[in-house]
């Protein structure tokens, strides 16, 4: 079973990741063609050539040994590039009695041709502003397909419709879950004797326990099994607990907003550690101005007022930490109208620029970075949890591969477009072959130097165990 489930890891990987070159490669593709620049190869994979797939125009259709994506080749578009179509002529005045010869129009790419093709249809050739769209077509169609993906799912695989399973969906790294061996795909059917139905279920139970011992029943496949787990309180960003409001008695601080589910932060800029403080610091102030912060959504709110004057030792709230399995329940999947997935891709799209926008401001783009091994973990938990997470990973990484190319690094689109920039400050002066070589090398620097910090990153989450299960 893990020999076919790592094969099945494997396959679903390899096969996401040559969906979303390929079409990234078409988006450059297309535009050139529509801007009148001949393409000389458009190959799926890379390395050796396989077999042709076909031939249209002046463009031959490849498949290659490595599946990792795929390839354009534009006449003209590198400096050092040698006409292929001179190669093809070679070849064919060479091997004239070879049938086949026309078949391997490759061999251009070693024949150590040195003149730039610089042709009407070559790449330079043409204006700026049509090289600068073959550019970013790439990055626009890899953006394009992740938007239409998330905007399909309702209508194919469907969307989580806002309610939960008691269902593991994800373990976290460290967390209790995955301490007392909890794994993906587990159904958690009762704690602490009560039977357990729904996600919601689940997640109040435990949210009620913290530092308190339960007993979970879970079902693993036909096995059913008994777990004890202690929730952990949860702490915020100061590592302090986190205060839940549970029940707020009429008028008081309800009036001034306060509601059930509402993490209590501070009091008049007090921290708040635990429910006594915050019922201390509240009985202290009657008839006097209040200021409590409360986290609401995950978004910082501030409840002002005055608190009227009551009884001492009357209680103005209950609440409570929150305990954490660091378990995510499973979300309930259902098929919506074409409108409401539409609206669905949109808000999903949206949160995904406002999470880039979050770990940039906070500085934890590096932390939040994978490669290629935290990509094969996520596709396995993706794999297990079924086929709406595979595609919603396979849009997300769609819109993740548009905005990295983008970066202005030579060698990505992001850095071809600086060199265009460049040449239209300069008004049309193209950078020297010297300055090339020398932007280039900066580039495949600066990709190697993130390689390795990425796969580092990789590498420590993964002896520490810090990759989600």
């Amino acid at each position: 079973m893990a020999i076919w489930a790592n094969i099945q890891q494997t396959v679903t990987l390899l096969v996401i990741l040559s969906i979303l070159v390929v079409a990234h490669e078409w988006g450059h593709f297309i535009v050139a063609r529509l801007c009148g620049i001949r393409v000389d190869d458009f190959s799926i994979g890379f390395g050796k050539r396989l077999f042709r797939i076909g031939k249209r125009g002046d463009t031959e259709y490849n498949v290659r040994m490595l599946p990792l994506g795929g390839f354009v080749k534009i006449a003209g578009m590198e400096p050092d590039e040698a006409p292929i179509t001179h190669a093809k002529d070679r070849v064919l005045r060479q091997s004239a009695s070879d049938p086949d010869a026309g078949e391997i129009p490759l061999l251009a790419e070693n024949l150590g041709e040195s003149t730039p093709y610089s042709g009407p249809d070559g790449f330079y050739s043409k204006p700026l502003w049509q090289r600068s769209l073959v550019i970013l077509a790439g990055p626009v169609m890899s953006f394009v397909l992740g938007y239409v993906i998330f905007c399909l799912m309702g209508v194919t695989t469907g969307i989580p419709t806002g309610n939960t399973l008691n269902k593991v969906a994800m373990t976290a790294p460290g967390g209790e879950g995955q301490r007392i061996g909890l794994r993906i795909g587990d159904v958690i059917t009762s704690i602490n004797g009560q039977p357990v139905t729904s996600g919601e279920q689940m997640v109040e139970l435990i949210h009620e326990s913290a530092n308190k011992p339960l007993t979970l029943t879970v079902k693993r496949g036909t096995e059913t099994f008994t777990k004890t787990a202690t929730p952990k309180p949860a702490l915020d960003d100061s590592k302090k607990p986190v205060l839940s409001v549970n029940t707020v008695t009429p008028g008081a601080l309800a009036a001034l907003g306060l509601q059930p589910g509402d993490k209590i932060a501070q009091v008049n800029g007090t921290d708040i550690a635990s429910a006594d403080q915050a019922q201390t610091l509240l009985r202290q102030n009657p008839g006097k101005p209040i200021d409590i912060a409360v986290l609401r959504h995950l978004e910082e709110t501030h409840l002002k007022g005055i608190l009227p004057v009551v009884t001492p030792n009357a209680p103005t709230l209950q609440a409570q930490q929150i305990g954490l399995l660091n378990i995510l329940p499973v979300k309930e999947i259902k098929r919506v109208s074409l409108k409401e997935s539409f609206l669905y891709g949109n808000k999903t799209v949206g949160d995904t620029f406002l999470g880039l926008a979050y770990l940039i401001h906070h500085r934890e783009v590096q932390k939040a970075a994978g490669g290629i091994i935290f990509m094969y973990q996520a596709t396995g938990l993706a794999v297990k949890s079924g086929l709406p997470d595979v595609v919603s990973m396979m849009a997300s990484l769609s819109i993740s591969l548009a905005i990295f190319n983008l970066l202005p690094i030579p060698v990505l689109d992001g850095g071809h477009l600086l060199t265009f920039f460049i040449e239209w400050v300069q008004r049309g002066k193209r950078l020297t072959d010297q300055q090339q070589q020398a932007f280039l090398m900066t580039g495949l620097a600066i990709i190697g130097i993130l390689f390795v910090l990425i796969m580092s990153n990789d590498i420590i989450r993964t002896v520490t165990h810090q990759l989600p299960q």
